[in-house]
């Protein structure tokens, strides 16, 4: 036998991991930007000229441009949750007028904290919002049914976590 129970669980728990992870970028994609532009300014601001990269040391010119374009993709490759972020990225820039905006709804729910007897209960939201969001011709759109709103989710979530590998696949190669 080529398989075991060990690797099922092992990539189980590793498919469970990539869709909390993925979710929570798309959640928090924002906030985590923004954390990304502070360290990233972090790194730059504190790093040691590379040489002649400012000029005027030698009588070489400098290129300080193209010392700041390699300093920032050394800082990409060591930050690990850049590739999440660019994944989200480009997930979002392919979404649909539909689902961009209930990602945007989506969003909402999470950072209101929305819970009913412990449940979550963003669904209930994005259904509500959805209507007044997604005006079609003059009249208010149908809302998504519970299981279009979680399709709709676990799609995306997908959709990230498959641009994700192909980002880090190709990554290998360059």
């Amino acid at each position: 036998m080529l398989a075991d129970d060990k690797d099922w669980d092992t990539i189980t728990k590793q498919m469970q991991m990539d869709k909390k992870t993925a979710e929570h970028y798309l959640l928090c994609y924002e906030a985590e930007m923004k954390q990304y532009a502070q360290e990233l300014a972090e790194s730059m601001h504190g790093r040691q000229p590379d040489g002649n990269a400012g000029g005027g040391r030698g009588n070489m010119p400098g290129n300080p441009v193209e010392a700041q374009a390699f300093a920032t993709m050394r800082f990409n490759r060591r930050y690990e949750p850049y590739m999440w972020l660019r994944s989200v990225e480009i997930v979002m820039k392919k979404l649909s007028k539909q689902k961009r905006i209930f990602l945007k709804l989506r969003r909402e729910a999470y950072h209101k904290h929305l819970c009913y007897k412990g449940k979550e209960a963003w669904v209930v939201y994005v259904q509500q919002r959805y209507m007044d969001e997604h005006p079609t011709k003059g009249q208010r759109a149908a809302y998504p049914s519970e299981r279009t709103a979680s399709s709709w989710w676990n799609g995306i979530i997908k959709f990230v976590i498959d641009v994700y590998y192909r980002l880090q696949a190709r990554k290998k190669f360059f």
